[in-house]
């Protein structure tokens, strides 16, 4: 996202007629307090947050149907199957032989921490600490990878 720095500035304003108002220390803005504003007021949508998100792993993993194993594996069709499964690709003795069901809930566990989730797998991502950021990038995975 991009964001732009205000530097708050506190400018006197006087009513015409003048005014009693005296302006204090404690009723002013330092010109040194910043706040962060979005560039544009919208907030990005869920979807567009996990495509985002996505760039992330994409150095290793490919989405479409029929696409290729990188590092990782493709992803299509993931949901709802045997997590080490899919033909093609050299998985790890732990992602192969694990009884995992990738859903919701097996795949927000895995992507949070994936070397805590299931200790011994290969693969070296770091996971994504914030719930909003995984749920995002799975809502991506989802509508990208889920055949219709």
């Amino acid at each position: 996202m991009n964001v732009k720095y205000l530097i708050l500035l506190t400018i006197p304003l006087v009513s015409c007629g003048g005014s009693d108002t005296k302006i204090t220390a404690s009723n002013t803005v330092k010109p040194t307090e910043i706040v962060q504003v979005a560039a544009n007021s919208a907030e990005i949508s869920p979807m567009e947050r996990g495509a985002k998100l996505y760039k992330r792993c994409k150095a290793c993993h490919t989405l479409e149907d029929g696409g290729r194993h990188k590092v990782g594996p493709n992803l299509w069709d993931v949901y709802g199957k045997k997590a080490g499964s899919k033909d093609g690709f050299a998985y790890s003795k732990v992602m192969a032989a694990s009884e995992v069901i990738w859903d919701d809930s097996t795949m927000d566990g895995y992507i949070a921490k994936p070397s805590e989730f299931m200790k011994g797998n290969r693969m070296s991502f770091v996971g994504i600490k914030k719930q909003e950021d995984r749920d995002a990038l799975q809502l991506y995975l989802k509508t990208q990878t889920t055949p219709n």
